[in-house]
Parts: C-alpha cells; structure tokens; sequence
C-alpha cells in the first residue's frame, strides 16, 4: 500500500464517519419536528443538505481515489450506494413520502454505523 492509496483510505474512513454522525442527528431533528417545535423543520432540513453534501463529497473522493489506484472499486461502488441512498431519502421526505424516507433513513444509519466499524471494507 504506498502513502496515497492509505490516505485516500483514511479520508473515505473519516466521510464515512462524518456521514454516520450527520445521519443519526436526523432522527434527533425528527423528534424535535413531531414534537412540534417551532424551527425543527429548517434544522431538518439544514440536516438533509449537509448529508447530501457529505455523501457527495464521499462519492467524489472515493471514484477520484478509485481512479488513482488508492482505494478498491467497492468502496467507490458503496459511496456512490450512498450517495443515491441519500439522494431518494432526501427526495423522499421534501414530498412527504414518509413510507418510504423513515425506512430508508433508519437504513442508512445502521448501514453507516456497520460499515464504519469494518476495518476490511474501507
């Protein structure tokens, strides 16, 4: 492994666990949401906008990584898995789909939390 493929490594680990923290203060702004407080849905959605901009960026350092031989294409292939996850999440709630946004937010945040804790996938 030379220095830029551990690099680009450690930078996907350190998104991805950037990413689990993002996603399970959703829930958090949820619950201040159903409980009815004032500026729950802004907060919510700043939420939504810094997972989508995580997941984004995790996507894009990935593939770049991928491309320079630093990281494997499956772990381009999952960041780009969530990127699209959080893509319909996000869709999902901004139209009031909520059978399909909580399953698939829940989703992320045990996937998240599983791959983060591997130190064989990333």
């Amino acid at each position: 492994m030379t220095e830029n493929s551990g690099m680009a490594v450690a930078w996907t680990r350190r998104l991805t666990i950037v990413n689990l923290g993002l996603a399970s203060l959703q829930p958090i702004s949820a619950g201040f949401l159903l409980s009815g407080y004032d500026h729950a849905a802004m907060i919510h959605a700043a939420g939504a906008a810094a997972l989508l901009a995580g997941a984004f960026s995790q996507a894009v350092t990935a593939i770049v990584s991928w491309l320079r031989r630093g990281v494997s294409g499956t772990v381009a292939a999952l960041s780009v898995w969530l990127l699209a996850l959080v893509v319909l999440e996000a869709w999902a709630g901004r139209h009031r789909e909520y059978w399909l946004h909580v399953p698939v937010g829940v989703g992320l945040v045990v996937w998240l939390r599983q791959v983060s804790g591997r130190n064989a996938l990333i």
